[in-house]
């Protein structure tokens, strides 16, 4: 059965804990469908048990509610907003289905058991940030199997998004938009929502696109100001305002731009340590939903 140890080679300090799984990034199946496989040492009960069991889904997923484990059961999620998810297919210990979303398939295998987990693309686009997220998710949930302490298990996660952001980014280049530019970053100057004039030639280029294709388009917002948490959601939100209010000045529709996340100051793309850095992190992603 495989093991899950801390690597020590004896030469010097122990390294950082590696679950093997970390090693596994996932990938598109088709351009409707992206696909995580995990193996776990583990029998599937106690996996069934860690997707199903709302105090489990608080310390892997997201903080939750409650979770009605049957087929048309709610599960309610509050990851910084409470939303609610349908259970659409339901068999205990082998299959779970959020919503039409996410899917989760146990079977047993001589080790112990493998996870499938099938995203299917959301109406706004694939999100390389969100696809990120779910890598560092499983992560999380490997970890309160092989019961590792918590604290560890969030020290990792810190990290892992930005070590699999430009992977997840790369395959929705290659296998959903033909090659074309995923993310349209706009950057903007210290506590200010005003676009620059880099910034309205990248949008008008954005536009043309948009119109050219027929594309909607989903934009997301991040900030490094020197704000707190309120003021720097309240800045994000006008820096996304100001990018729709451009995009549709140049003939994108309203109904075709979407609104996702509105994060500000967070999911910081580079160290914070240089002006140069914290310049990087102000932005906003415009993804075309390709």
């Amino acid at each position: 059965m495989r093991q899950e140890v801390d690597v020590d080679d004896r030469s010097g300090p122990v390294a950082p804990f590696r679950e093997p799984n970390d090693l596994r990034l996932g990938g598109f199946v088709d351009r409707h469908t992206m696909r995580f496989v995990r193996d776990y040492p583990h029998p599937p009960a106690q996996i069934w048990a860690a997707l199903t069991d709302a105090a489990q889904l608080g310390l892997w997923l997201w903080p939750c509610k409650s979770f009605d484990a049957r087929l048309g059961g709610v599960g309610v999620f509050d990851p910084g907003m409470e939303f609610s998810v349908r259970i659409t297919e339901f068999e205990p210990e082998r299959l779970l289905d959020l919503g039409g979303r996410m899917r989760f398939e146990l079977a047993p295998c001589p080790t112990g058991c493998r996870l499938t987990l099938d995203l299917k693309r959301p109406d706004d686009g694939w999100s390389p940030m969100a696809l990120a997220g779910f890598h560092g998710w499983l992560g999380r949930l490997s970890r309160l199997l092989a019961g590792r302490p918590q604290e560890e298990t969030e020290a990792w996660a810190l990290g892992i998004w930005n070590g699999v952001f430009a992977h997840c980014e790369w395959e929705v280049s290659r296998f959903v938009s033909g090659g074309e530019r995923v993310i349209w970053r706009v950057h903007f100057a210290e506590c200010d929502a005003n676009l620059s004039e880099e910034a309205r030639t990248q949008l008008d280029e954005l536009a043309q696109l948009l119109r050219a294709k027929d594309l909607a388009v989903t934009i997301d917002g991040f900030g490094d100001d020197p704000y707190d948490q309120d003021e720097s959601l309240r800045l994000c939100a006008a820096r996304i305002e100001a990018a729709r209010r451009h995009l549709s000045a140049r003939g994108v529709p309203e109904a075709r731009i979407n609104i996702a996340f509105v994060l500000g100051n967070y999911h910081y793309l580079v160290e914070r340590d240089s002006e140069a850095g914290r310049a990087f992190n102000r932005r906003i992603e415009l993804r075309p939903v390709y």
